[in-house]
């Protein structure tokens, strides 16, 4: 039942709306992925779908504190499977972050 924005502003939206999922397996990387062939090759070798930059550091903080974690991400870009021309992390990172907090909000209020 959460509802998450689609529209940046009044001209530009997503072309679908926003959906919440559970993902099965991800993984975080330390590169920035834009590149269509690599993110197919990751899918291909680990069975992963979102591929992230930051979730690792958070996961390995709280090993080392044996605190349990979860974590909530909103993806920004298509990892290199949009339109070369476009930059949908630029132009969607603002959008993704406010729907990340709407999502732990509502996360959060279902504890």
């Amino acid at each position: 039942g959460l509802k998450l924005e689609r529209c940046i502003n009044s001209t530009t939206c997503l072309p679908r709306a926003p959906v919440t999922v559970r993902v099965k397996r991800g993984i975080s990387a330390n590169v920035y992925l834009d590149n269509a062939a690599y993110r197919s090759f990751i899918y291909k070798k680990f069975n992963v779908t979102p591929v992230d930059m930051e979730s690792a550091a958070v996961a390995l903080i709280c090993l080392q504190q044996r605190t349990p974690f979860i974590v909530i991400r909103s993806l920004s870009d298509l990892a290199g499977g949009g339109s070369s021309l476009s930059n949908e992390a630029n132009t969607y990172a603002a959008l993704a972050a406010q729907n990340a907090v709407s999502a732990t909000i509502k996360f959060m209020q279902l504890l």
